[in-house]
C-alpha cells in the first residue's frame, strides 16, 4: 500500500484578516504616513557598502556623500559599474519616469537599495501625462539610450498613485534583479519585462495593481503582477533565464478605462508570457516560478503562455480568478496555454469556484509534467487540443489513475476570507506586512509530501 503523507506549515503572517476591508495603506490618496506603515520593518541594519548616497531632499548636482546626498534622478544618471547607491529613508516624489542611464558589468553590478534608516517611498506624480508611465524603467530601445544591464533594486517601496503604468519596467535589457521591494497602486504591473533576459524577481510584494482611472490609454492594464513578456531567445544557455521566487502577489486585476472589462484577459499573479523567435543556435529560455504565495487576484494565479521549459514549483495559489470577466469566469488557477515541456511540482492550488480549474491545459499545450500537486475546489481541465498527463475518462486530468495529484482541503489556519458569490473581491485583498513576508522563515507557505 502506498503511504501518503500531507503536511502544511503555515505561518501567521499570511492568515490574519487580509481581506477584512479596504487596505488604507494602498488606497489611492492615503497619507504618506499610512503607506509608510505598510513598509515599516523592511529596513534592518544600515548599509556599509555605499558608494553614493541619495535622498528625497538631495540635489541633482550634489556629490552624493552622506552629508551632501544626490537626488534619485541624479543617481540614476550618474551611477556606473560597481556603484552602490544607498537611498536614505524618505518620500521621493517622481514627476516623471526615472530612466537608469548606465550599465553595470557581470562582476560590478549597479545597485540601488535602501540605506536602512527608514522606508524609501517612491510616489508617482506624473499622472497620465508624463513619459511612458512606468515609475522606474530600464529601456535600451529609447532614442539615444544604451544598454542598462547588470542593475538591481533592493528594499524600495513604489506607490503608483493609480496612474503609473508599472512599478519597475525593462525593455530589451538583461541581467536585472528586483528584491524585497513593495509595489502598489499601479495601473498595470508591479514588475514588467518586454524582450529582456536573465531577470530575477525575489521576495517582493505586489499589491493592488492594475486599477485604472478614467481617461487611461486603451490597453493600459493588460498585464499581471509580475510579467515576463516576449522573452529574449538569443543564446544556448539551458539553465534558468527568468526567476520569480518567494514573492507575494495579491489584488491584481485587468481593467480598461477604470472599469471591469468584459474581455479582460490578464490580471494574473505571475505570467511567463511568450518567447521571442529564437536566433540561430539559441534555445527557448527556461523559467522558474518557485515558492510564491499568490491569492485574491482577478485573473489566474500562475500562467505559462506560449513558452517552453517553464518550471512551476512549490507555490501556493488560493482563491484567485475573482474577476468573472476573465475567460467568462472559467479561467484556471495554474494554467498552461499553448506551452510545452512544462513542469508543475509540489504546488497547492485552491479554486474560488468549481468553474475555475485548479490546474488547466489549454490551446495545444503538450508535454506538461505534473508531480505531487494538491488541488481543491473544483475539477482540473484540459481542452481537446491539449495533451494531458496520463489517460482517463473526461477532462479532469487530476482525477486520472496514477496522476500523482492529491485531492484534499489544505485546511489553512485563519485563511483570508472570500465569499463564494461576490465579484470584485480582489479590490480589498491585502498582503501581509513586509517585515513578516521578508522573514527568512517564510520562504515556503506550504510543504507537501505524497
Amino acid at each position: 500500500m502506498i503511504r501518503r503523507k500531507f503536511k502544511l506549515v503555515l505561518l501567521a503572517f499570511m492568515l490574519m484578516a487580509m481581506v477584512a476591508g479596504p487596505l488604507p495603506e494602498t488606497a489611492r490618496g492615503a497619507t504618506p504616513s499610512a503607506l509608510l506603515r505598510v513598509s515599516l520593518g523592511i529596513h534592518a541594519a544600515l548599509a556599509t557598502d555605499c558608494t553614493l548616497f541619495a535622498a528625497a531632499y538631495g540635489s541633482d548636482t550634489q556629490p552624493g556623500t552622506f552629508a551632501q546626498p544626490i537626488s534619485f534622478f541624479g543617481a540614476a544618471q550618474t551611477a556606473t559599474a560597481g556603484a552602490v547607491v544607498c537611498l536614505l529613508g524618505g518620500r521621493y516624489e517622481l514627476p516623471c519616469t526615472i530612466y537608469i542611464r548606465n550599465s553595470g558589468t557581470s562582476s560590478a553590478w549597479i545597485t540601488f537599495k535602501s540605506y536602512g534608516d527608514g522606508d524609501v517611498l517612491m510616489v508617482w506624480k506624473g499622472g497620465l501625462t508624463c513619459g511612458d508611465f512606468p515609475m522606474i524603467k530600464l529601456d535600451s530601445t529609447r532614442a539615444g539610450a544604451r544598454g542598462t544591464n547588470y542593475v538591481q533594486f533592493i528594499g524600495l517601496t513604489l506607490d503608483g498613485e493609480g496612474t503609473a503604468l508599472d512599478g519597475f519596467a525593462c525593455v530589451a535589457n538583461h541581467d536585472l534583479r528586483f528584491s524585497k521591494n513593495v509595489v502598489t497602486n499601479t495601473a498595470g504591473a508591479g514588475i514588467a519585462t518586454v524582450g529582456c533576459n536573465y531577470v530575477v524577481a525575489d521576495h517582493n510584494i505586489m499589491n493592488h495593481n492594475g486599477y485604472l482611472p478614467p481617461g487611461a490609454p486603451s490597453g493600459f492594464s493588460r498585464t499581471s503582477g509580475i510579467s515576463f513578456h516576449s522573452n529574449a531567445c538569443d543564446d544556448a544557455y539551458t539553465g534558468f533565464h527568468f526567476v520569480a521566487s518567494g514573492n507575494i502577489v495579491v489584488g491584481e486585476v485587468d481593467q480598461a478605462d477604470g472599469t471591469d472589462y468584459t474581455q479582460a484577459a490578464d490580471g494574473n499573479g505571475i505570467i511567463i508570457d511568450g518567447n521571442s523567435t529564437c536566433s540561430s543556435g539559441a534555445v527557448p529560455p527556461a523559467s522558474l516560478v518557485v515558492n510564491n504565495v499568490v491569492y485574491g487576484n482577478g485573473g489566474r494565479c500562475i500562467e505559462a503562455n506560449q513558452v517552453s521549459n517553464a518550471w512551476v514549483i512549490n507555490n501556493t495559489c488560493y482563491f484567485n480568478n475573482l474577476d468573472p470577466n476573465v475567460a467568462a469566469g472559467t479561467a484556471g488557477s495554474i494554467s498552461s496555454q499553448n506551452s510545452s515541456n512544462t513542469y508543475f511540482v509540489n504546488n497547492i492550488s485552491v479554486s474560488w469556484q468549481a468553474t475555475n480549474p485548479p490546474y488547466e491545459l489549454r490551446n495545444a499545450s503538450a508535454n506538461a509534467n505534473f508531480f505531487t500537486n494538491l488541488y481543491w475546489g473544483g475539477p482540473c481541465f484540459f481542452d481537446s487540443t491539449s495533451t494531458p498527463p496520463g489517460t482517463g475518462t473526461g477532462t479532469d486530468f487530476c482525477a486520472f489513475p496514477n496522476s500523482g495529484f492529491l485531492l484534499a482541503d489544505p485546511q489553512f489556519a485563519n485563511p483570508p476570507h472570500f465569499d463564494g458569490k461576490t465579484p470584485g473581491q480582489y479590490r480589498t485583498a491585502r498582503p501581509p506586512s513586509p517585515s513578516a513576508a521578508f522573514s527568512d522563515h517564510l520562504v515556503r507557505f506550504g510543504d507537501m509530501d505524497i
